[in-house]
């Protein structure tokens, strides 16, 4: 089995647990990883055959079965980021990033992008996509930007917010934050393993198997500082404050919510976007596609 995974990614963490401990054979599967240089090229690597499975969010898979390709998504993470400024920085809501220059990781269609512009419709009635100075980018370049002081605020991945606050950052508000204030569960699990459902049916033993081990090797890094060592090499993290930070919010993100949760939060989620965003929020996404959840066992 081919798990697609990004250099220093949390994939990549739980992979290594899963080989190192043998979790893999001891479920009825060998898994091998193929190293991607990031998320697009892991959702390339899925639909071209590279790749039997890949870490991405379920508004991927949503629309690609509202084209006709059956993928499905199983939870891994609702681990998400956060809005980061300076310690000495005078924004404390999202308000106050009106007329200020704001770094987004991703694109305009990033879902942690589009609840918060949700949240900043529905809380402050501003549109932070037209409010702010929005400039778009890789993670590593905009946590840069932030300490060059080049931006005045990002919004970034859960685990470039960990360096942001190692590094002494201050978060404004947390994407879980604007979830809630939108009347959603704060642990949205938006990330999660994709991968083809006929592939799946076809192989269901190998990937209850992989569901299986995958939450095993979360288990066992929730309960050991011996794993977390093992891991470490892999994380980037040449500081404890760094290394602890990452820790803590991938323990926090731990969550394995049911297909038929996933699914009403999914609806409500897009209900929201809909009436904040409109069509463009969603990359024209009417409604929640048939399937886009995982329904069978996880061992």
């Amino acid at each position: 089995m081919r798990l697609g995974t990004v250099q220093f990614g949390t994939a990549q963490w739980a992979a290594d647990v899963i080989q190192r401990n043998h979790l893999d054979v001891a479920h009825g599967f060998a898994l091998q990883t193929v190293m991607l240089a990031n998320t697009d090229a892991a959702r390339v690597a899925l639909l071209s055959g590279g790749a039997d499975i890949v870490v991405s969010d379920w508004f991927f898979v949503a629309s690609q079965r509202a084209e006709g390709t059956k993928l499905t998504f199983a939870p891994f993470s609702s681990a998400l980021g956060g809005v980061l400024v300076r310690a000495d920085s005078p924004i404390r809501s999202l308000a106050d990033l009106s007329q200020r220059k704001l770094g987004v990781a991703g694109g305009p269609q990033d879902k942690s992008w589009l609840v918060v512009q949700a949240a900043g419709n529905a809380k402050n009635g501003i549109d932070l996509a037209r409010v702010a100075d929005v400039v778009y980018g890789a993670p590593p370049l905009l946590n840069a930007k932030l300490m060059q002081g080049e931006l005045d605020a990002v919004l970034t991945f859960w685990t470039y917010a960990a360096r942001l606050e190692a590094a002494g950052y201050r978060q404004v508000i947390s994407v879980a934050e604007c979830a809630k204030s939108l009347g959603l569960p704060d642990k949205l699990c938006l990330v999660g393993f994709v991968f083809h459902e006929d592939w799946a049916n076809k192989n269901e033993a190998a990937i209850v198997g992989f569901l299986t081990a995958a939450a095993e090797a979360q288990a066992m890094l929730a309960g050991s500082v011996a794993e977390w060592q093992q891991v470490r090499p892999l994380m980037d993290a040449p500081d404890d404050a760094l290394f602890n930070s990452l820790r803590q919010r991938f323990f926090e993100g731990i969550a394995f919510p049911p297909a038929d949760v996933q699914e009403e939060t999914a609806t409500k989620l897009i209900d929201v976007l809909q009436r904040t965003g409109g069509a463009r929020a969603l990359g024209g996404l009417s409604k929640l596609p048939a399937g886009v959840f995982w329904q069978g066992p996880y061992g």
